[in-house]
């Protein structure tokens, strides 16, 4: 991933000692290899990993991030957020 997504990587450990690795981990699971949305995607350039995120999440994301997330360009990383996590596990 590294390769293809470094500032995807740098965002990730970003979030990690932001959010916890522990968060972070159960994102990447339940996103990554459960393919579950509304828990973890990211994109680099035409990379992708994870399952996209649907309706009101994402839109709430958005609206939240505001102007700090540039979604044209540049690497993006979206989990989602503790409380979200704990309201779905």
């Amino acid at each position: 991933m590294q390769q293809h997504m470094p500032g995807v990587v740098a965002m990730i450990q970003d979030k990690r000692l932001e959010l916890g690795a522990e968060h972070v981990n159960l994102c990447w699971r339940r996103g990554v290899i459960d393919c579950t949305p509304g828990w973890f995607y990211a994109r680099e350039g035409a990379v992708a990993i994870g399952t996209p995120f649907f309706g009101s999440e994402i839109e709430t994301l958005l609206s939240e991030l505001g102007e700090t997330l540039d979604i044209r360009s540049g690497p993006m990383v979206i989990l989602a957020t503790v409380e979200a996590a704990h309201a779905k596990a």
